[in-house]
């Protein structure tokens, strides 16, 4: 059953803040660099569950190109806001991620995608329980492509430890951090591909993980950067030439690839 999402609230908003924004277009270029590699590698006609798709911008994407998308997001507010964009290319769907495994049971998929962040909402045993209920709809040898917000980013240790904001600088070292949407506090937790990798390993082989947002900064500076478009291009360059696979956990996000065990 679901129920009203508190990220209801954030619909109206979420393509100026995310989507449309300089850092929000170049954050998700980095993540389109290394998923389109990811796609060339698995071949044309896909079928692919996106979950927390938001306002469905890579779904129509991923249609695009030829692949049969499902897209969920337990916000019913941003599933209406993504059929506004849709001509019918994409099945929008409100679901959470408890809800997963019962309203696909009789789909398989070849990729399930998630992109920034929304797997931040729920702690480590939920995050476990997620990756064995996709196991279910994943085909064999199918893939995980998840982008979460990393538990060390560079970006907020300098930019608010040097203006003495410490509780915030290290915020992403608690084992949660409150998140207010409204009227709702919401914990959100942060994790290192190391312990992403972790959690996930009992039904899955991690493949590899890279930076996205490591010279990039965090959206929520986009106001400081709207009269420093040279410095956010420099700083784009910077990203695409050192941002090395090693480097994963010190970006503000990073995407991890997972391939599910024959076994599993």
């Amino acid at each position: 059953m679901n129920t009203l999402s508190p990220f209801d609230i954030l619909a109206d908003t979420y393509d100026a803040d995310f989507t449309t924004s300089s850092i929000g277009l170049l954050q998700r270029e980095r993540v389109w660099h290394y998923l389109s590699k990811l796609l060339a590698t698995m071949g044309e006609g896909l079928r692919i569950l996106e979950i927390n798709c938001g306002t469905g911008e890579d779904a129509i994407k991923l249609a695009s190109l030829g692949h049969t998308v499902i897209a969920t997001d337990a916000s019913k507010a941003m599933i209406e806001k993504a059929n506004l964009k849709n001509n019918r290319s994409v099945d929008f769907q409100a679901c959470s991620f408890n809800n997963l495994k019962d309203q696909f049971k009789q789909q398989q998929f070849d990729l399930v995608f998630s992109n920034f962040g929304g797997l931040n909402c729920i702690d480590r045993k939920a995050m476990e329980a997620l990756g064995n209920d996709l196991t279910q709809l994943l085909k064999p040898a199918g893939k995980l492509f998840f982008v979460v917000l990393s538990d060390c980013c560079i970006w907020e240790l300098f930019y608010f430890g040097l203006r003495a904001k410490f509780k915030t600088a290290f915020r992403r070292f608690k084992a949660s951090t409150p998140f207010k949407i409204g009227n709702n506090i919401l914990p959100v937790y942060y994790y290192s591909p190391k312990g992403l990798r972790k959690i996930l390993s009992r039904s899955y082989k991690p493949e590899c993980s890279f930076p996205v947002g490591l010279f990039i900064p965090p959206s929520y500076l986009q106001e400081r950067y709207n009269t420093r478009p040279q410095q956010l291009n420099r700083l784009a360059r910077w990203e695409n030439k050192f941002g090395r696979r090693a480097l994963s956990r010190f970006a503000d996000h990073y995407c991890s690839i997972f391939t599910k065990h024959t076994s599993a």
